[in-house]
């Protein structure tokens, strides 16, 4: 078979829906020369896409499988090399701007890691929802500067006494962006110090224990009870337990000296 060229396609838009705030997901492409359109997942490789008429995309977009651009774009130059050949995953990435305010990342960025993007807004979505693509690497790393900056801005406004609604709405923007391990790790602790025990334990449940298997209900709670302390600046009695040791993470962040001496940033906190 062929070696498809990424010269022709062009992106139109990406698999699912953005269901929150921000995130990311496979690019669909549209292949130029006939007209069908695929989910660009490289993962078996080029020959193993599942090329679909125009009618057949036509209905998985109807059906909300999938959303589209209002404009396409071009595939992202890191992603291939020579007349076309893939060599990097491609993904789209996309936010609401509400979020990405409370980040203080507006602009949405051109140049993220020295890497174009073009950002498009959504067919049939507010105009404050827009996506771009990348490569995956990059793309992952844009969604953890968001994270990382909401945590950030949550540390900021629990200082001055704002609401716990509005401190959970920053701790959910952030576990919308997170990839990372530890950086996910953070946020749901984050979160936690605004939202009751009884819930927190349900949330730990569904959520927490489903992507660190290995963690303890008792410890994440006592963590959240010494973050929630330092968030006040509060000495507390007790270091903070890291993410279990099991977990695939190389880095597991942790608390060193907490009561020896007061923190100034949240990153001395989560101090590896």
């Amino acid at each position: 078979m062929k070696e498809l060229s990424a010269i022709d396609l062009e992106i139109v838009g990406f698999n699912g829906a953005p269901l929150v705030e921000c995130g990311r997901a496979l690019p669909i492409a549209r292949r130029k020369s006939d007209g069908t359109h695929a989910v660009l997942d490289l993962s078996d490789g080029v020959a193993r896409l599942n090329w679909h008429s125009e009618g057949e995309a036509a209905a998985l977009l109807a059906n909300g499988r999938w959303t589209k651009l209002e404009k396409s774009v071009f595939v992202p130059q890191s992603c291939c090399e020579g007349a076309g050949q893939f060599v990097n995953q491609p993904m789209v990435i996309y936010a609401d701007e509400s979020m990405l305010d409370t980040a203080d990342r507006l602009p949405r960025p051109p140049m993220p890691s020295g890497e174009y993007m073009i950002w498009r807004r959504l067919q049939s979505h507010p105009e404050t929802v827009q996506a771009a693509c990348g490569s995956a690497e990059t793309v992952e790393k844009l969604l953890d500067d968001w994270g990382a900056a909401l945590l950030k801005r949550f540390d900021a406004m629990y200082r001055i006494g704002r609401d716990d609604e509005y401190l959970k709405r920053i701790a959910d923007f952030a576990l919308c962006a997170a990839r990372n391990k530890d950086l996910r790790w953070r946020a749901y602790s984050y979160f936690a110090t605004v939202r009751e025990s009884v819930r927190m334990r349900d949330t730990f449940a569904t959520f927490i224990q489903r992507e660190f298997p290995a963690a303890n209900l008792e410890d994440f709670m006592n963590m959240a009870a010494d973050l929630k302390a330092w968030l006040g600046h509060v000495a507390p009695l007790a270091s903070q337990p890291g993410p279990p040791s099991s977990e695939p993470s190389s880095a597991l962040p942790k608390v060193r000296g907490m009561a020896r001496a007061r923190r100034d940033s949240e990153d001395e906190l989560f101090a590896k």
